[in-house]
């Protein structure tokens, strides 16, 4: 690896932090509605508060846009694959930026929990871990309403595809293959260890879905 590839990773790893720091639903909810999201809800950054706090049409503006913190730098080094090809794994820049959304420069180092940033990279990287860990959200989400539960089960699904991926996965080239790609095994340990820090992000989750206080999207039905 030259000065430059060296420079040049260095640069954009820390590019990838900076960005996956910014706080989008500190920032959207003092902007629009003067509300400081912290202090509300979970008093968490992240989308699910937001939506909680800030409404679906902000919550939801806020969960785009930290999905995109996890795919920008790694769609933008792709479309620079002619001109300068990064010399390591594109992984590694997804995860600074899944660090930097749970432990933001910005704010002290107390961010969220990193499950709409790990999307991003996750849809940028693998597209079929995507599609399973979408079909088991969904199925998690829609039968029990809560998202962090939904979040765990659509998080150890990608934990799985991807190592049997990398147990079973093809190396051929072209479109259909890329859905059946065999991961690296950097990439495989690293999501492994995404996995992990989100997990431990959700203890109080956890905790609180044990003492049957954790909310709910779920409507519940009333009695007639």
């Amino acid at each position: 690896m030259s000065a430059l590839d060296s420079t040049l990773s260095v640069l954009f790893l820390i590019l990838s932090y900076l960005i996956g720091s910014i706080p989008f639903g500190l920032i959207f909810g003092k902007a629009i509605l003067n509300i400081d999201i912290r202090q509300y809800g979970s008093k968490n950054i992240g989308s699910t508060n937001a939506i909680r706090v800030l409404g679906k049409k902000i919550g939801y503006l806020v969960f785009l846009c930290d999905v995109l913190k996890g795919m920008i730098i790694i769609i933008l080094l792709k479309l620079l694959n002619n001109i300068w090809q990064t010399p390591i794994d594109y992984i590694y820049y997804g995860a600074m930026a899944i660090i930097g959304h749970c432990f933001p420069i910005y704010l002290g180092f107390k961010g969220g929990k990193g499950v709409a940033t790990s999307l991003g990279v996750v849809i940028a990287l693998t597209p079929l871990p995507f599609a399973i860990l979408m079909v088991v959200f969904a199925i998690v989400f829609y039968t029990t309403g809560y998202v962090s539960l939904a979040s765990t089960f659509a998080t150890i699904s990608v934990l799985i595809t991807v190592w049997l991926l990398y147990a079973f996965g093809t190396t051929n080239s072209g479109f259909l293959n890329s859905f059946i790609a065999k991961p690296t095994l950097t990439l495989s340990i690293i999501y492994s260890l995404m996995s992990v820090l989100i997990i431990v992000k959700h203890f109080k989750n956890f905790k609180r879905l044990l003492n049957g206080t954790e909310n709910s999207f779920k409507k519940k039905k009333t009695k007639d």
